[in-house]
């Protein structure tokens, strides 16, 4: 992506004159899919307990079972660029959906810990498909200086999926059981597949309901700046800044998904409530993440592309607050707001995360990028939940979870220099082109 943020001042209508169908039709659609994406991902979080209860599960095999869904995501996510590539964001997005949707409400109808395992590998397989085929979306549908709202909405998918499924969860199992939960939850994927099906189109050029002044303006600038070159797919996973993007999204995620699979399980140990008490608490902390998306994302628009700091900076604030619920005393307030902080930060760098992390790369080698980027960091889904089961032991799941905190620093730390490395890199281009253009001048 382009490193430029805005619209032009000439060559092509401004936006504010330009219908708003791909907000509504495209963005609001794809914040949705990946809505039920993320409730069917996550719903196993609240489940937990009382999983935990019926199945006789410690909290190692808990974790296990937590991160099963990633072991299917991860291998999925290796080969989705390819896929999406050749079947096309539409097509992937709709095949996706129906998979991860009937897979979520088999969940229901499994009994015992093999079972479980099988169908969240499953889940994991159909899911792998679905972001990289919105970040093909974004490009073609979106001008670069909207792409971090635009990759924004459809991110505010995450805590808003925690504040639906958090209350919702615990209402159906607290009612019925966990079981019932998941076949609720699993079945909205395959409505949806439905009328992504017949109401988007792969190109803004293909879709005849679109006004031709939204067509023009979409199909006139959302190249502004933009390169294409070779798309194979050894031009981007043999790039170092690649390499070191993804390990930065590897340990920022393993925070993540350890904070947010546990999350239900401390706030029980630390609140001494009910399922449906401790799914109204889960929701206080994500409240304030989608508020914080929503900031961060606007913001980093109106930056001129210096994302770095909305990207580096809540990532390491939400590590510090893990360490402070940890080492600072306190008591259920306390630790609510410690995190509540931490959710923020964890969730707040997604709106700028794509447009920062896809800077420079090709429009064409989009697709590969964003898989290679999903699948090395996505291997944090399978490391933090296990790696907060470990540390737990037998005792507290709060025992462990600190230790996320640190993981987030070092996170926060290397996006810090991944972007003074590329500011290098920029400057040495430009230096390099200005010795350029002075070498025939001092020739003559």
């Amino acid at each position: 992506m382009s490193t430029t943020q805005h619209p032009p001042t000439s060559g092509g209508p401004l936006a504010h004159h330009v219908p708003k169908a791909r907000w509504w039709r495209v963005g609001g659609l794809l914040m949705v899919s990946y809505l039920v994406a993320y409730i069917d991902r996550t719903n196993m979080s609240i489940a937990a307990p009382a999983m935990s209860k019926e199945l006789a599960l410690d909290p190692s095999q808990m974790g296990v079972l937590l991160s099963a869904f990633f072991w299917g995501y991860v291998v999925s996510l290796a080969f989705a660029g390819l896929v999406v590539t050749r079947l096309g964001a539409k097509r992937s997005m709709v095949i996706a959906l129906i998979i991860f949707g009937l897979a979520s409400a088999a969940t229901g109808l499994t009994h015992d810990f093999t079972q479980l395992i099988i169908v969240r590998v499953i889940l994991g397989l159909g899911e792998g498909l679905v972001f990289p085929a919105i970040t093909i979306f974004l490009v073609k549908w979106f001008p670069t200086w909207e792409r971090g709202r635009a990759s924004g909405l459809s991110l505010l998918a995450i805590p808003i999926s925690a504040i639906i499924m958090a209350p919702m969860g615990g209402w159906l199992i607290g009612n019925w059981d966990y079981r019932a939960m998941f076949i609720v939850q699993g079945l909205p994927p395959v409505v949806i597949a439905i009328v992504v099906l017949f109401l988007i189109k792969d190109d803004p050029s293909k879709d005849d309901r679109l006004s031709s002044a939204e067509r023009a303006f979409i199909l006139e600038n959302r190249a502004t700046g933009e390169k294409e070159q070779g798309g194979a797919w050894r031009d981007v996973y043999l790039n170092p800044r690649i390499w070191l993007i993804s390990i930065t999204y590897l340990l920022w995620l393993t925070g993540l998904y350890g904070f947010n699979q546990w999350l239900p399980t401390v706030l029980t140990e630390a609140s001494k409530e009910g399922i449906q008490a401790v799914g109204w608490l889960t929701t206080i902390p994500f409240v304030f993440a989608a508020v914080g998306m929503y900031f961060a994302s606007q913001q980093s628009d109106k930056h001129d592309g210096r994302r770095t700091p909305f990207v580096a900076v809540p990532i390491a604030i939400s590590g510090l607050a893990l360490l402070g619920q940890h080492f600072i005393p306190g008591n259920l307030v306390l630790d609510i707001i410690f995190l509540s902080v931490a959710c923020v930060g964890l969730h707040s760098a997604f709106g700028p995360w794509w447009p920062w992390a896809l800077e420079g790369v090709p429009r064409n080698q989009t697709g590969f990028a964003s898989s290679f980027i999903l699948s090395v960091g996505n291997f944090g889904g399978i490391i933090g939940p296990i790696l907060v089961g470990l540390l737990t032991g037998g005792g507290a799941v709060s025992q462990g979870f600190y230790t996320l905190g640190y993981v987030l620093l070092a996170s926060g730390a290397l996006a810090a220099l991944v972007a003074r490395n590329r500011r290098k890199r920029l400057a040495r281009t430009f230096e390099e082109g200005a010795a350029r253009e002075a070498a025939p001048t001092a020739s003559n």
